[in-house]
């Protein structure tokens, strides 16, 4: 059963829409900056901050009023337009909603901790339930007037990764007719600072498979996509994944997981690893995760495709990362002349590294198939394959 991705909808620090991301992306641009407020000890650090107005949400209750439904509603209303052509066939009951998270709004219970150390009580407005991991599927679900299965999916970076799976099997199961999937999470002081007591934090912009890499920068996005099964420019071609559960934050160092994940992706797609013409690397740009990633793709791809992580031109979105770079990827099948993202850092390649094919210099896709790799803690890996497909077809 053949599976589409009919449109993608996005925002983070590179763009406020799919065109914004492709024409940053495919210039080289470098958008993050340095930021002092998100730290508990205010203390700088580079993060991929949405710089764009965002929606007021003025029309919904208090609760639903967060930066995390705000991102959430910036890249669905570019989902609109196409997702009303189809609601004029599918009834609510047959729309899915299915979204990656690891924050939700815990952005929002930051700033009521703040107020309430200061008044001794809490905003009027606040109300705790937004915190809930459920709730950007329900904002979505709300906002849309979805009636079948929604809920939310929280296993750190590979989150959005697996929305894309569960899209997939709602729809083989015939548990929905469309579904309405992705991920989102917006910046805050728990993941700037918690990444950085685990001595995870770049001291600069991050710089994946570089001899001095140490480490990720935080970035916020939302990245939405409408699945179903009429046919469209791109197909969800195949999906892997496994659970090391070698450690809880540090991935297995001979990289099994990662091997699994990809051969499950490259077998349900039924192609071979030389059919594939780029993969999207989780690379985040720590020492551990890019040995570990570099070995595992040398160990699958014989003769390496050309392969790039783009956490530098994001930050490291956590439970957006994986939507959001299956959304490049998509983006680079829905037009052929989009050059692949450059593997930018500052200083040379670590040579202790695995061979792998980086992009260095302008290139384009030479083949139709384009694999997005998402690694979490616990060992919670996920590769989404996808296809360029003609409606003709």
């Amino acid at each position: 059963m053949a599976i589409y991705l009919n449109e993608f909808g996005v925002i983070c620090a590179l763009g406020a829409n799919k065109q914004e991301v492709a024409n940053n992306l495919s210039n080289g641009v470098e958008p993050l900056t340095l930021d002092n407020m998100l730290h508990v000890q205010k203390k700088p650090i580079y993060v991929g901050r949405v710089q764009s107005a965002l929606p007021t949400l003025a029309e919904y209750p208090a609760t639903f009023r967060t930066r995390n439904n705000a991102l959430a509603q910036a890249a669905l209303a570019q989902l609109m337009q196409k997702l009303n052509e189809f609601k004029a066939t599918i009834e609510a009951e047959r729309i899915a909603v299915v979204i990656g998270t690891s924050t939700s709004s815990v952005l929002e219970g930051e700033h009521a901790k703040a107020y309430y150390l200061e008044n001794n009580r809490y905003p009027d407005d606040f109300d705790y339930s937004c915190q809930e991991l459920f709730g950007p599927a329900e904002f979505i679900a709300n906002a849309i007037g979805a009636k079948g299965p929604s809920y939310s999916i929280s296993t750190a970076c590979s989150s959005s990764s697996k929305a894309l799976i569960s899209a997939k099997m709602l729809l083989e199961s015939d548990m929905a007719d469309l579904v309405i999937c992705g991920g989102v999470d917006s910046l805050c002081s728990l993941t700037v600072s918690g990444f950085d007591a685990l001595e995870s934090i770049s001291a600069h912009l991050c710089e994946p498979f570089g001899a001095e890499r140490d480490g990720i920068n935080i970035g916020e996005a939302a990245a939405l996509f409408i699945v179903t099964k009429q046919p469209s420019q791109v197909r969800l071609a195949g999906i892997g994944e496994s659970s090391d559960a070698y450690h809880i934050s540090a991935p297995e160092p001979s990289g099994s997981g990662a091997i699994v994940s990809m051969k499950q992706a490259l077998k349900q797609a039924g192609i071979s690893e030389q059919q594939i013409g780029y993969i999207n690397l989780h690379g985040t740009g720590t020492p551990k995760n890019d040995e570990m990633e570099s070995r595992a793709v040398n160990a699958v791809f014989a003769s390496s495709p050309p392969v790039s992580s783009t956490k530098r031109y994001t930050g490291h979105t956590l439970g957006a990362a994986g939507a959001l770079e299956a959304g490049i990827c998509w983006l680079l099948l829905s037009n052929e002349s989009m050059p692949l993202p450059i593997n930018k850092n500052n200083q040379a390649i670590d040579p202790a590294l695995a061979s792998i094919n980086l992009v260095k210099t302008s290139q384009v896709l030479t083949s139709k198939y384009c694999l997005s790799n998402s690694f979490a803690f616990g060992g919670n890996n996920a590769s989404i394959l996808l296809a360029g497909e003609s409606i003709n077809e």
